[in-house]
């Protein structure tokens, strides 16, 4: 499960990390280890979002800025649980919250973490990341799990899935690029092709090759960022 710390106050975060390190070591030999990122700054954490599978969130350093990340998170189609834990400020009071925010208050303790942490892992079986993209000017949403890779190919894209089938999208390859830059297994590894590094079965000196036996090329100076984003990709599965 990805969890992100959002709070702006360097010991709390320091605290929950220490809470959630001991929960993640309780989970230990299981495939439901705890992957947890801190920040103390809105627009870091902004960057990739969706990643998460539960946040948690206390945010005072400026005024108005949970709600700026909440507005922000909706825009994005966020929709896994965020707890917001009130001290300098009750988050109670903002009004038309949406479903997905749970309230607490600090300080941070162990109790009630597990109960917490239940709800990211019920977001993490239940739910299906899916990926918009056009045809013939009507929307599909893709599950992003289907989606070995994308190519252009005479100023034409397609998507090629899982099942061996493949989609054409009205999307150009620099569009899908941005589609795709939330989810940090897909990767635009040339001009002309993005590749799932979840379906990467080989990488190649300047090559990869796909779970269909597809090659992509790629330039050689990046050999060792694509083996090392193969290997992370890995060792969160």
């Amino acid at each position: 499960m990805h969890i992100a710390i959002c709070d702006d106050n360097v010991a709390d975060r320091k605290h929950l990390e220490r809470l959630l390190s001991r929960e993640s070591d309780k989970r230990s030999g299981t495939p439901n280890i705890l992957y947890v990122d801190s920040y103390g700054e809105k627009m870091h954490f902004l960057v990739n979002p969706l990643k998460y599978n539960l946040i948690f969130m206390d945010m005072s350093s400026e005024p108005g800025i949970v709600e700026f990340i909440i507005e922000r998170l909706n825009a994005m189609g966020y929709h896994a649980p965020l707890v917001l834990y009130s001290d300098k400020i009750d988050y109670t009071r903002i009004p038309n919250l949406p479903d997905y925010v749970v309230h607490a208050r600090k300080p941070y303790i162990p109790d009630p973490l597990p109960e917490f942490l239940a709800l990211g892992d019920a977001n993490v079986s239940g739910h299906v990341v899916t990926v918009a993209v056009h045809t013939n000017a009507v929307i599909n949403h893709i599950p992003k799990y289907t989606i070995l890779y994308a190519l252009e190919e005479n100023k034409a894209c397609k998507l090629y899935l899982t099942d061996g089938t493949s989609i054409d999208v009205d999307e150009k390859i620099d569009e899908l690029r941005q589609i795709f830059e939330p989810y940090e297994e897909f990767a635009r590894v040339n001009k002309s092709s993005i590749a799932n590094f979840k379906y990467v079965s080989a990488v190649m000196p300047a090559t990869l090759v796909m779970q269909d036996y597809k090659e992509l090329k790629t330039s050689l100076l990046r050999y060792r960022e694509y083996k090392w984003l193969k290997q992370e990709i890995d060792e969160r599965e």
